[in-house]
């Protein structure tokens, strides 16, 4: 049976994904699952139950209504999610907001509506609607659907994708309706790839090359995560790789060590820890192995 498309998040007056004023739209649901993933609550197709500790007043109101008995105090992520069965009764009563669940179904028109809201921003700004994940080619029917009334809307269209995709579908159903493409390379090594990102990047590569021959207005972007993908042979794989494709300019995406919160509030222990930021010289070091390009915001 084929999942339902749910929407993770929607957030309005972007202006770090694509150009102008922007609409964000969230997808769940990803064929990768990388180590350092920024968006865990994205990963799985389905909906989930989302705890967050520090909302939490104890009150033990949530207890009286679960007939699962799943939520348990002396649990380090309070909810037994493999007995949860997601009735949503310990929301309800929770009185300060501590739980949620994420992931919410849009139909195509609930969505477009939300979004021309803020038509005359992007008019104004030359911005428009970034779809993001997850992988918002995930659910590749949907999200054709989406386009095209958002194109019918003359709304400028941008695509955050990890490049994992049935490539003559994507060239059928999406590109025509996409203005910008940002496409995430991550690791350049094949077993490095499907071992921090449990899947092999030769489809990946591969629907990279096809896209470039395709003249779209394309970003790769390059994630930059401590001792994975920021080592330098990575980093000098991609950036001779990107030249041997006559790629100009790149995205360099600096690590935002926030996401481990974000996953321990859906009851997952991350697969890996760091938790400081970049700094000055670490990003200096990086360019210099980019020397040969232009930068995109970094």
């Amino acid at each position: 049976m084929k999942i339902k498309p749910l929407v993770v998040d929607i957030k309005r007056n972007a202006l770090d994904d694509g150009p102008g004023i922007r609409t964000l739209i969230f997808f769940k649901g990803c064929p990768l699952s990388c180590a350092w993933c920024q968006n865990p609550e994205a990963k799985s197709p389905t909906k989930e139950l989302y705890f967050d500790r520090d909302k939490c007043i104890e009150c033990e109101m949530c207890l009286t209504r679960c007939e699962q008995n799943a939520i348990d105090f002396e649990y380090e992520y309070r909810i037994h999610r493999n007995l949860c069965n997601l009735c949503g009764a310990c929301i309800n009563i929770c009185p300060n907001d501590a739980l949620k669940f994420v992931g919410k179904e849009y139909s195509i028109d609930e969505l477009v509506k939300i979004i021309l809201k803020d038509k005359v921003f992007f008019d104004n700004s030359n911005g428009g609607v970034t779809l993001s994940g997850g992988e918002p080619l995930y659910h590749i029917d949907y999200v054709h659907d989406l386009l095209i009334k958002l194109k019918k809307n003359k709304i400028h269209t941008c695509i955050e994708t990890c490049g994992l995709y049935n490539q003559s579908e994507f060239n059928e159903l999406i590109l025509p309706y996409i203005d910008l493409i940002y496409f995430d390379l991550k690791i350049f090594n094949p077993e490095l790839h499907a071992q921090y990102c449990q899947v092999s990047n030769q489809k990946i590569l591969e629907n990279f090359e096809d896209l470039i021959k395709k003249h779209k207005e394309l970003l790769p972007r390059i994630p930059l995560i401590p001792n994975i993908t920021d080592t330098p042979q990575n980093l000098t794989d991609l950036a001779k790789y990107l030249k041997s494709l006559n790629i100009k300019t790149i995205g360099l995406l600096p690590y935002n060590p926030l996401w481990i919160s974000k996953s321990e509030k859906i009851g997952i222990r991350p697969m890996y820890n760091y938790s400081r930021w970049l700094n000055k010289d670490e990003k200096e070091k990086i360019k210099l192995i980019f020397s040969e390009f232009e930068f995109k915001d970094f």
